[in-house]
């Protein structure tokens, strides 16, 4: 039972961390990165829809690497919801 407590609050700490750190990061690209990505997709990729450019091209690591972050936090979620006895 004090280990599930001391990991709750290692957590929560962590959880508010990431929140304070990330409060005031901008939503919207900048304009001239916007512009910059609607005007040279095309050439760059090859493709005729922006979307799927920047989507599969232009992202496609960080839309890799945040599959395996999921895939490994649902690893660890059943991994220590199976767990039979409080250690």
């Amino acid at each position: 039972m004090k280990r599930r407590i001391i990991t709750l609050i290692f957590a929560a700490t962590l959880a508010a961390l990431v929140l304070f750190v990330n409060f005031d990061a901008p939503l919207v690209a900048a304009p001239e990165i916007a512009r910059f990505y609607l005007d040279h997709f095309n050439a760059d990729t090859h493709t005729q829809n922006a979307v799927a450019a920047i989507y599969l091209n232009y992202r496609v690591f960080d839309s890799i690497f945040e599959t395996l972050i999921l895939l490994v936090s649902v690893s660890a979620v059943v991994n220590l919801s199976w767990r039979r006895s409080d250690d």
